[in-house]
């Protein structure tokens, strides 16, 4: 069986749904354990708003609306229109468990959404369009710097290189 990224269902009132997108590896095969990951979606018309961050895709974001084919599962077909937000990916691999519950209460004080993956060191980070992008950029890198965490870009959305 394949290994998939199960999230935690969205604090969200409502009918939801899991849509399953297939992970793109990366040149390294990375990440070796996962082959699917499964994101909580409000079901729409004909489509579906995600509401989970995701940990290992680079091709959606929350708040994305998605086309998905109804087979054994809800498996992602294409992306139908974007929501405007950023992904990211946060590695604490040495971090203490009251160093990452710290990490996510003071990512969730700059109004992000943050997911906690199972093994507890990887944090997916929404950041929504009404936030300072480059203000949350200064943060996370200011925090790399320092040895807190890696950071991995996720889908962005209309980010210039700096």
């Amino acid at each position: 069986m394949l290994e998939k990224q199960v999230h935690v269902q969205a604090t969200v009132e409502g009918d939801l749904r899991e849509v399953w997108f297939l992970i793109e590896k990366d040149e390294d095969g990375y990440p070796e354990s996962r082959t699917w990951e499964g994101m909580w979606a409000r079901p729409m018309k004909d489509a579906f708003e995600i509401l989970s961050v995701p940990f290992y895709l680079k091709n959606v974001s929350r708040g994305d609306v998605v086309d998905a084919n109804q087979g054994d599962f809800l498996k992602f077909s294409d992306v139908r229109s974007r929501g405007g937000h950023n992904t990211y990916r946060l590695l604490m691999e040495n971090g203490s468990h009251d160093e990452v519950e710290t990490a996510l209460t003071q990512l969730r004080s700059k109004a992000l959404v943050v997911e906690l993956n199972e093994a507890g060191i990887l944090i997916a980070v929404d950041v929504p369009p009404s936030i300072d992008q480059q203000e949350i950029d200064a943060y996370l890198l200011s925090e790399k710097e320092a040895g807190r965490w890696q950071v991995q870009d996720g889908y962005l959305h209309n980010v210039r290189p700096s």
